[in-house]
């Protein structure tokens, strides 16, 4: 009977709170059930619907109302809002003259999360790696939108501490923006693209809103310069896409946690068939997402001043020992998070962006870290 109270109680409230453009607070009186929990975050995506009318009447008369162009040839004007072209596929990394050639494993079907979930999760070999570049992480964090886009409150302390994770553990070149325009995270990612080689290990984050679509199923991030009027200062996955495939880096990892960031996954979900050996990973161009849900709404709320993902994605890294696939990370990640919460953590190859059979995103903590 209280859940049932606190249920309509915070329904007044958001009901209320959308009227007057302010942002829902934390649940009160604790987590509620699954329906309920449910219930709300949908009516929250209502909200947020009808918040974005406009850009979205604008999107379905001009789909690419968002899109960036691409870069021209030559040098580009400073300021310019462009995407950088793919340069040449990342090649592979050959492998060693005395060592014959390892057959690539064969590719595996698709599965659901949850039963991937429920596989057990197989161990990288332990023999060293080949020899790696440098490992570079961005991290966006968007707390501060303008209004009537409602602001987030943990975004630049989950990437802030997910940074000083990455740096300690692993030995990352860790990059943090805070409040990120559109610009200021096409300009960053390309920035990365003019950078990165093939050897190089590369993490990116993105924490604040995100958008689906309901009808065209087109998912999008919220920079805090958007609006609610047009699309065009909205980031599309068509583009957030072309980023990733500009990027080299053979090792290539995307954390996205905010609403509806699942939809970054849907090419192609990760499973497993045999054992992957560190040393033929490491050879193939490998482009993976791990985002903090599916095609639903994600939870605002969390634990220690962190959202529930991030929470559980900063616990797992400061945990891991040896060489780990991200998909061991995604595992741990995805059981403490749907435990707590109606909320399906996803990882899943980005192909469009040139993940090749038999990739996947190792995480190794640098020699020494504690």
């Amino acid at each position: 009977m209280k859940s049932r109270f606190l249920f309509l109680l915070f329904a007044a409230w958001a009901a209320a709170a959308h009227s007057q453009m302010m942002r829902p607070p934390a649940f009160m009186g604790g987590i509620p059930g699954g329906a309920q929990f449910q219930a709300i975050q949908m009516q929250r995506h209502q909200a947020r619907t009808l918040l974005y009318r406009e850009a979205l009447e604008e999107l379905r008369k001009n789909p690419a109302a968002a899109d960036v162009p691409e870069c021209p040839p030559g040098k580009v004007p400073e300021g310019t809002l462009c995407l950088h072209r793919p340069q040449a596929a990342a090649p592979a990394a050959p492998a060693k003259a005395e060592a014959p050639a390892a057959a690539a494993p064969p590719q595996p079907a698709p599965a659901e999360v949850k039963d991937a979930a429920a596989e057990p999760a197989p161990a990288i070999a332990s023999a060293p790696p080949p020899a790696a570049g440098r490992r570079i992480a961005v991290l966006f964090g968007n707390n501060d939108y303008k209004m009537p886009i409602p602001g987030l409150e943990t975004p630049i302390a989950d990437v802030a501490k997910t940074a000083e994770i990455l740096k300690a553990r692993f030995g990352f070149d860790a990059r943090v923006l805070k409040n990120a325009s559109k610009a200021q995270i096409v300009d960053a990612l390309n920035r990365v693209a003019a950078e990165a080689t093939p050897d190089d290990s590369v993490l990116l984050f993105y924490a604040g809103h995100g958008y689906l679509m309901d009808d065209t199923r087109m998912g999008f991030w919220i920079p805090v310069d958007a609006s609610v009027k047009t699309a065009a200062n909205w980031i599309s996955n068509t583009d957030i896409s072309k980023l990733l495939a500009a990027i080299r880096a053979r090792q290539l990892i995307l954390v996205s946690d905010s609403c509806f960031s699942g939809s970054l996954t849907r090419e192609q979900k990760v499973v497993y068939s045999g054992k992957p050996r560190a040393e033929e990973v490491l050879r193939r161009r490998s482009v993976l997402v791990l985002s903090s849900g599916g095609d639903e709404p994600v939870s605002d709320e969390g634990k220690e001043g962190h959202s529930i993902f991030a929470y559980n994605l900063i616990k797992t890294l400061d945990s891991v020992n040896g060489t780990t696939p991200g998909y061991e990370v995604w595992r741990s990640v995805h059981g403490n998070v749907s435990k707590e919460y109606q909320q399906e953590p996803q990882y899943g190859a980005v192909v469009s962006a040139g993940h090749a059979e038999g990739g996947e995103y190792l995480f190794q903590p640098r020699q020494g870290s504690y």
